[in-house]
């Protein structure tokens, strides 16, 4: 027997024992059972006491055998896609050939289809980690592009190209790239410090290639002020992710840090770079709103007022409610 025609027996097996099939549909069971041991095995286990489990086993081995199917079938869908990809970059090659243009062109186009590829065919044709291998692949593809991109112009600019670029993905893909890697045990609780600490790093070298590129004027004051904008994310980071209170507590804290450096930064900026005693809210009249520095200084003090007050709440009832837990835990 063959061992596509089990397959459809076993499947009809619990419907043939329940008398749910067809006539047509017996028959097929009945006659194939008539000369299939194996078959004939599992429906003797059927009409004893243990059908649950042997309906449990055979679900399992459709649900296995339809995985296998869908597998398959996206694998195969996978290859297509790869050849379909390799087209424009026979052609392009040919072409380069023939005309004796080099194969700039041609190592952009490869590097574009690879890209399509990560997207597409990667997906398709793993079968497990699919998003972390799609991002890696996607990235390594793009890095590429702008490497050969790079080398038709001459060169000298991928670093400039690639390092912003890296960050700016970083930013969004990062985080879910992290949480898809498994990390030795000693860095498995630590994946939202590592990514502030990756993000921090590709900030500082963009900030260094963009100076480079365009000489080092300004980097003093450029550091300056990432130092000052990234110390009061950081210092919301540390407080929402380690400071040991009541979550409402941990909002309020950062709120007030996070209205402070809002208020006060610019302020700060002025006096280390130009060493200006500038105090922007110091011009808050809420009776004046006719002149820029009126304005922000109103827009200053509300904001000020404001978030403190919310951060205050916020602090309050969740030490309310912290308290309370502790007085549960005591009785």
């Amino acid at each position: 027997m063959s061992n596509k025609e089990c397959e459809i027996v076993q499947d009809l097996l619990p419907l043939y024992y329940d008398k749910a099939c067809s006539e047509a549909s017996c028959s097929f069971v009945e006659k194939h059972m008539a000369g299939c041991s194996d078959c004939q095995k599992i429906y003797n286990e059927l009409q004893e006491n243990n059908v649950d489990e042997v309906l449990a086993k055979e679900s399992k081995g459709v649900l296995e055998r339809h995985a296998k199917k869908e597998r398959n079938a996206a694998y195969k869908a996978g290859v297509v896609i790869a050849a379909i990809l390799l087209l424009p970059i026979v052609i392009t090659f040919i072409v380069q050939l023939a005309t004796g243009m080099g194969l700039g062109v041609f190592s952009v186009v490869t590097a574009s289809m690879m890209l399509v590829a990560a997207l597409t065919v990667v997906p398709l044709m793993s079968t497990n980690n699919r998003l972390l291998k799609c991002i890696l692949a996607g990235v390594a593809s793009l890095m590429l592009i702008l490497f050969f991109v790079d080398r038709m112009n001459g060169g000298g600019n991928f670093l400039f190209w690639a390092i912003p670029t890296v960050f700016g993905i970083s930013i969004v893909l990062f985080p879910i790239v992290i949480c898809l890697v498994s990390l030795p045990p000693v860095l498995s609780d630590k994946k939202a410090l590592i990514t502030m600490t990756w993000d921090t790093l590709w900030l500082f070298l963009t900030m260094f290639i963009v100076y480079y590129h365009s000489g080092f004027t300004g980097m003093k004051d450029g550091y300056t002020v990432a130092v000052v904008l990234m110390l009061g994310v950081w210092l919301v980071f540390l407080v929402i992710r380690y400071l040991p209170v009541h979550g409402l507590m941990r909002a309020g804290i950062s709120t007030i840090i996070s209205v402070l450096w809002v208020v006060f930064a610019d302020d700060f900026l002025e006096f280390i770079l130009y060493k200006r005693k500038v105090l922007t809210i110091s011009h808050m009249n809420l009776s004046d709103w006719s002149t820029a520095l009126s304005i922000n200084g109103n827009i200053f003090f509300i904001t000020l007022v404001s978030g403190c007050a919310i951060g205050l709440v916020l602090i309050g009832i969740g030490a309310l409610l912290m308290r309370k837990k502790n007085v549960q835990k005591m009785r």
